[in-house]
């Protein structure tokens, strides 16, 4: 119902338009009356009236005054004007002023009803068009964040959108994997998706909800925290084990920038992959991170295994192992230490067979058997032999997927940037214009391939390099620099700490 005001100090005259109107056949609803200027105001802050119907001549506040207010607290609001005076200045200032319509006493019933009938249809073609443009926004908004999620960047956020999310306490990401599913018959996604939306309607005093599809048997939600509480995430693991025979969810930290977003995905990412290391169906970041300083000789874990699977050779696979396998005799790390450590470099492992594409279950017949395998062995040597057999195993996957895709454009702008990191002016304009792509569609599709922006891959390549580079030769810092593609050698260094959690020097100490 369209929320109306009556504002005229002539009782009778109040009397009979709301008397004589039949309001709700309209589709109104007569929320108040006032006697004269000054209650209308205190009216429409207690009603917020989509339509006022106002006299012109009133004690304390005229007509075109309460238009004015209205038109400024409320600029889509209806104001009909009713008055004695047929004087043309009255009616051209409150037409200036906004007014939808000047009618004159005695006022005609049958002219009243046909403005407010007009005025109800412009109304619901505005709250028409207001639906469509926020969820168009809306969409837009889910979009973005599904490609920032994922490695993209804040480029194509715009500042409306910025300060929106901003407004939120917190947000962290939830990512569920789900198994078999328990049902088959046709109607089986419609309800889980309706449990979805009930769960999601039920959330909204706490927190804001983006969701969107990452692989096949993944699903993440983006959660943006309105208060410091939240406690629907296992509604939603048990909504979901209703549909499924395994379900499993991960959850990030809570994160304060929305900068932080990729981050926060990684985080859930790689919650739910611990599934393979625990029962539990609610798997929280926090409880399965390791932290590095637990293992001083092993610094960027995640980065090691990258480059081992990356390059492919025995050797880089062998060096791993043996790095390894020293760092556990010397340092006579615990059972529980070294549980942790195999776990995570089997973790990204598998996270390495899904972010170029493949699938654990088709190298391993059983991946829960084979994390068995070796997570079970007591001897360090022989685990540590078996997981440089899984490692090579996995580099040779990986290298039969991507030189399945050759004439992929992000492929083939990833030879490039291999090929050219050193070059300081390397930027995503050129590397597009190489592969025959729009810059801006090819960073979208580059996010969407490799899991990650330009600007951060590039960074890792010339990381990678940097790593290599102060771990097998003599060069000074400032020439590793330059050979990376860095001009200025505090950039470097600010770089190389954001990457390894270690400055350049810090780190060659350590691989003496």
């Amino acid at each position: 119902m369209i929320r109306t005001i009556l504002v005229d100090d002539e009782d009778i005259i109040r009397e009979g338009i709301s008397n004589f109107i039949d309001w709700k056949s309209l589709g109104l609803e007569l929320a108040g009356q006032a006697a004269n200027g000054q209650e209308a105001v205190d009216l429409i802050e207690a009603a917020a009236p989509e339509i006022i119907i106002t006299d012109v001549k009133m004690p304390r506040m005229d007509g075109i005054g309460l238009l004015a207010l209205a038109k400024e607290k409320q600029p889509d609001c209806v104001v009909i004007m009713i008055s004695s005076y047929d004087e043309f200045e009255y009616a051209q200032q409150a037409l200036n002023l906004g007014a939808f319509a000047y009618l004159l006493k005695p006022i005609d019933p049958d002219r009243l009803i046909a403005l407010l009938k007009e005025a109800s249809e412009r109304l619901a073609l505005l709250h028409s068009e207001k639906k469509i443009l926020v969820q168009a926004r809306a969409d837009a908004l889910e979009s973005k964040l599904k490609v920032l999620a994922f490695g993209g960047d804040m480029d194509s956020f715009t500042a409306e959108e910025i300060q929106y999310l901003e407004t939120f306490r917190a947000f962290s990401v939830l990512t569920v994997y789900r198994g078999t599913p328990v049902f088959r018959e046709e109607s089986f996604y419609e309800k889980l998706e309706q449990e979805l939306r009930e769960w999601m309607r039920e959330q909204e005093k706490e927190v804001s909800i983006r969701y969107f599809q990452n692989q096949k048997r993944m699903v993440t939600y983006c959660l943006f925290h309105k208060t410091d509480g939240f406690a629907g995430v296992k509604d939603l693991q048990y909504i979901y084990a209703k549909y499924y025979r395994e379900c499993v969810v991960g959850i990030s930290e809570k994160q304060y920038s929305v900068q932080e977003i990729p981050r926060a995905c990684q985080q859930s990412l790689k919650a739910v992959e611990y599934r393979f290391f625990t029962k539990e169906s609610l798997i929280f970041y926090t409880d399965i991170c390791v932290k590095e300083e637990t293992v001083p000789d092993m610094p960027n874990l995640s980065a090691s295994v990258k480059q081992v699977l990356k390059d492919g050779t025995q050797e880089k696979t062998d060096q791993f192992a043996g790095d390894l396998l020293q760092c556990i005799l010397e340092k006579k790390l615990s059972g529980v230490v070294i549980h942790t450590l195999t776990a995570s470099i089997l973790m990204e492992t598998i996270r390495e067979i899904r972010e170029n594409g493949g699938k654990p279950e088709d190298l391993f017949l059983s991946v829960p058997d084979m994390i068995a395998s070796i997570l079970d062995e007591k001897d360090p040597a022989i685990m540590v032999d078996r997981l440089c057999g899984i490692l090579k195993d996995t580099a040779d996957y990986i290298r039969n997927i991507r030189e399945l895709r050759p004439n992929s454009a992000v492929y083939k702008a990833v030879r490039y940037m291999e090929e050219h990191y050193q070059d300081a002016n390397l930027r995503l304009e050129e590397v597009a214009n190489y592969v025959y792509i729009n810059p801006s569609y090819f960073s979208t599709i580059f996010s969407k391939e490799m899991k990650t922006s330009f600007g951060s891959y590039l960074t890792q390549i010339r990381m990678e390099k940097a790593m290599q580079l102060l771990k097998t030769s003599q060069m000074k810092i400032y020439e590793i620099a330059e050979k990376t593609g860095y001009q200025n050698v505090s950039w470097f260094t600010v770089a190389f700490k954001k990457y390894t959690g270690k400055n350049p020097g810090e780190y060659r100490k350590l691989q003496e």
